[in-house]
């Protein structure tokens, strides 16, 4: 999530391709970080919601890279969108 907000920071469209459901990773499911101890959703929260509001990222969730082809500057990249059963434009997370 950080090197997509420094890039779309930068003025860079961004694809955030994550396999699971949800951005956050296994770091979202942890109660402390190591060494510190502080609270993982402390520590991740800004982030998630920042990458969830900025113009220039768009979160592919549930996908996966398939494919990448070409030279640095003039990438193509197939991206495999797993099916879901919800409407990705109604749902409200639960909040109706």
């Amino acid at each position: 999530m950080q090197a997509s907000l420094d890039l779309a920071n930068a003025g860079y469209k961004v694809y955030l391709v994550e396999r699971g459901p949800a951005i956050g990773g296994v770091m979202a499911q942890l109660d402390k970080t190591f060494p510190t101890n502080d609270c993982a959703m402390c520590t991740l929260a800004p982030r998630m919601v920042e990458c969830g509001n900025h113009l220039n990222i768009e979160k592919l969730t549930y996908s996966e890279v398939e494919d990448i082809t070409g030279e640095p500057g003039a990438f193509t990249v197939r991206v495999r969108k797993k099916d879901r059963s919800v409407d990705e434009s109604k749902c409200t997370g639960c909040g109706t």
